[in-house]
């Protein structure tokens, strides 16, 4: 069945100046060279938030708003790969981090190489299902250095040190393994370090691998609602009380990303102090005029919240920063001198 006719770049062009898309003669290559490139519905995602109707365009009716310009729309896009960037960066961080104390604190409480094969650790029949058997099979397929080297010394072995484990998990995998221990305080013994309860983690990091795939595969996620949320953590928290919940669900957050922001910020916090997560976040949308943080979920008044307020500069800030106090110092000199 024809669902709807095919259209041409030129016919996709034509149709966007009709809705009131705004570009010039000198923009329109580059239209339609972004057309041809990224493609019409993806960008679609992207001003749809400019059209007439937003943010509740069903019926979709596609005209665009008044002075609504091709710039914007770019801009949004720009944003957007930027920002998913930036959220990859900091969902490496955790996951690496988070694999290396599962595997550190299992090898050391057993004292042996291979605490994951100990039955009594993990719930009954879990090294029957699927996870388990990913793991065996992930390594018997893997052509990296560090499992041939124990496929070779030690060809009797099903799966390989722990430490190697970590290393071949996926985030998605990980999970698995840290849900089927047996104990939640091993659970917490592993997690409690990065600021909440082991709880609170486990449906944190489930959002993340939805972040983490949506930003692996170029799904948009600035003003993206988020289809796996996380419970809010209820002990004391340096971001409990600034947490956003949905204003018609009791108890529940809201879900867009803002909320994830935060947890990302506590978690990072206690894995590397020198990656400075919101402060990259605040910068990247103080750079970008078209964006409105609203979108994302970020409350009217953030900027004036202390946790934003009092963010360390980053480098890019620091070097903008001196610029411009270099330019006043030149301008102020000039004007002392033509008062003279």
């Amino acid at each position: 069945m024809e669902i709807k006719k095919p259209t041409t770049i030129d016919e996709q062009v034509e149709l966007l100046k009709s809705r009131g898309l705004i570009f010039s003669n000198e923009e329109e290559p580059e239209l339609r060279e972004w057309l041809i490139n990224i493609n019409y519905y993806r960008l679609s995602g992207y001003w749809w938030i400019y059209e007439c109707k937003a943010p509740d365009c069903s019926p979709r009716e596609h005209k665009f708003q008044d002075e609504t310009t091709w710039k914007q729309v770019k801009h949004t896009y720009i944003f957007d790969q930027k920002f998913r960037r930036l959220i990859s960066i900091a969902i490496e961080k955790v996951e690496v981090s988070i694999k290396a104390r599962w595997s550190q604190y299992l090898a050391e409480k057993c004292s042996c190489s291979h605490p994951h094969e100990q039955k009594s650790l993990f719930q009954k029949d879990f090294h029957d299902d699927y996870t388990y058997k990913k793991l065996v099979s992930s390594y018997n397929k893997s052509t990296e250095l560090y499992s041939c080297h124990y496929k070779k010394k030690y060809p009797e072995l099903k799966t390989p040190p722990i430490w190697v484990c970590a290393l071949l998990l996926t985030l998605g995998e990980m999970l698995n393994w840290l849900k089927s221990l047996n104990k939640p305080l091993e659970r917490n013994n592993i997690l409690r370090p990065y600021g909440f309860d082991e709880s609170v983690l486990i449906s944190f990091l489930t959002h993340l691998t939805w972040v983490r795939n949506t930003c692996a595969h170029n799904g948009r996620l600035w003003n993206r609602k988020t289809n796996k949320l996380f419970t809010a953590p209820t002990a004391d928290s340096e971001i409990k009380d600034l947490l956003i919940f949905n204003t018609t669900v009791n108890n529940r957050l809201d879900s867009k990303i803002y909320n994830t922001l935060l947890m990302l910020h506590v978690m990072l916090h206690s894995i590397d102090k020198k990656f400075l997560f919101l402060s990259e976040v605040k910068d990247l949308i103080k750079q970008n005029t078209y964006i409105n943080p609203t979108h994302m979920g970020f409350p009217e008044n953030w900027e004036e919240l202390k946790l934003w307020k009092t963010l360390p500069l980053t480098k890019s800030q620091k070097h903008r920063k001196n610029i411009e106090d270099t330019r006043k110092k030149k301008r102020k000199h000039k004007r002392k001198n033509i008062s003279a």
